[in-house]
């Protein structure tokens, strides 16, 4: 069975340019246990994606069409009141910029343990002493003292293990992972990517892992979807994808991967062109105008097709 699965999910923005749809027709699964890498250029949808399934769309966006069902309930039919019980208890969130996401009057102490208190009958003492052992299993070093401090007062790398440390405090079945390394070098990077891994195998947590960087979760998701201007453009098992890629964009995306030799052969590839405005999207398929191999059939958008068992993709040449 699976854990989490997503339906038609469609996320809109009512602008003066009129409606657009950051999410478009998404469907997803995700079982127990499972990593699941959402992958794409900035605008391409996947925060929204994240953001639609705890029902988090900041206004005047709103979700619009689809089902999310989640441990067999469909999340977009609980109140307000029923959706907090779910965020922090059974679902949790990951920010990619911590020292706005962590409230800066408070202490991170403070911070986990209302986690804990709002979710689970314990008293502030027992919340501080767990938060305590929280801090020193994302491998914070003295964590006595570090969980009196406050978020100003750590390194960008250690704010974040603070992100995941609150994030799994009440032992979650799913983690929603976005760009949780973006604003860190390259060497904490790693580190942070190491302990969500390690901590979600060792809790047997599902895991959705947003991010703009196809190498990242090569070896780190069980399977892959790569989202372009709100759209599911291909979806397989890590393996598959990255071993026959067969959606143009995806393609674009592994040949810029970095790889050793590649300064000594110039210029790093990229993809021409830039994500639409999703104001003003081209007719067909969205990623024509910067795709290579395109035929007059581009200008109908094609439908997210099975290709190959478990293997789908959104792309007339693909078929």
């Amino acid at each position: 069975m699976e854990l989490l699965e997503i339906a038609g999910l469609s996320t809109s923005f009512t602008t003066r340019s009129g409606v657009i749809k950051a999410v478009d027709n998404v469907s997803l699964s995700l079982r127990k246990g499972r990593v699941l890498g959402l992958v794409g250029e900035s605008g391409c949808g996947k925060t929204m994606t994240a953001l639609s399934i705890l029902n988090l769309v900041p206004s005047p966006g709103r979700i619009t069409a689809g089902k999310i069902f989640f441990e067999g309930r469909d999340l977009l039919t609980l109140s307000e009141a029923e959706m907090r019980k779910v965020r922090g208890a059974r679902i949790s969130m990951v920010f990619q910029e911590p020292m706005t996401a962590l409230n800066p009057v408070f202490t991170v102490g403070n911070q986990i343990g209302e986690v804990l208190t709002t979710h689970q009958a314990i008293t502030s003492n027992e919340a501080l002493d767990r938060s305590v052992e929280l801090l020193r299993s994302v491998g914070i070093p003295s964590p006595e003292k570090r969980v009196h401090e406050y978020p100003h007062q750590l390194s960008g790398g250690t704010r974040q293990r603070v992100m995941i440390a609150m994030a799994i405090a009440c032992r979650p079945s799913l983690i929603l992972a976005d760009e949780p390394t973006t604003a860190l070098d390259v060497t904490i990077q790693a580190h942070i990517l190491e302990l969500l891994t390690r901590i979600q195998a060792e809790m047997g947590m599902a895991m959705v892992l947003v991010t703009h960087d196809l190498g990242l979760i090569a070896e780190r998701a069980h399977e892959v979807a790569v989202m372009y201007a709100g759209r599911i453009v291909e979806k397989a098992d890590t393996p598959e994808l990255f071993s026959e890629p067969l959606h143009p964009y995806t393609r674009g995306l592994m040949a810029s991967i970095p790889r050793p030799g590649d300064s000594r052969r110039g210029r790093l590839r990229t993809i021409p062109g830039m994500v639409p405005r999703l104001s003003d999207l081209p007719q067909g398929c969205t990623f024509s105008p910067r795709c290579d191999i395109r035929i007059d059939q581009c200008n109908t958008e094609p439908e997210l097709v099975e290709v190959k068992p478990g293997h789908f993709v959104r792309c007339w040449k693909a078929k």
